[in-house]
């Protein structure tokens, strides 16, 4: 299966997250979700810088809203 852009870019993600989470530009400036361990999305994320200071540290996954492929980002303080 060979894998989207978006998704390439997903795996680039750092795996531990301070402060701010950084996503990488994409060419459809797809709109990403960030979601708790119990798929509820707590936060809408762009391309770009992120701040993610207000939220518990913790294990998180980002998705992007036109696809299934998610990622597993750590919060840490």
């Amino acid at each position: 299966a060979e894998m989207t852009n978006d998704e390439v870019r997903m795996t680039k993600l750092p795996t531990a997250v301070r402060h701010v989470l950084f996503l990488p530009p994409s060419p459809l400036s797809t709109p990403y979700s960030l979601l708790s361990v119990d798929g509820r999305r707590v936060l809408s994320l762009r391309s770009g810088a992120n701040d993610v200071r207000g939220l518990a540290p913790g294990v998180y996954f980002v998705r992007p809203k036109s696809g299934s492929k998610v990622t597993k980002v750590v919060l840490t303080k």
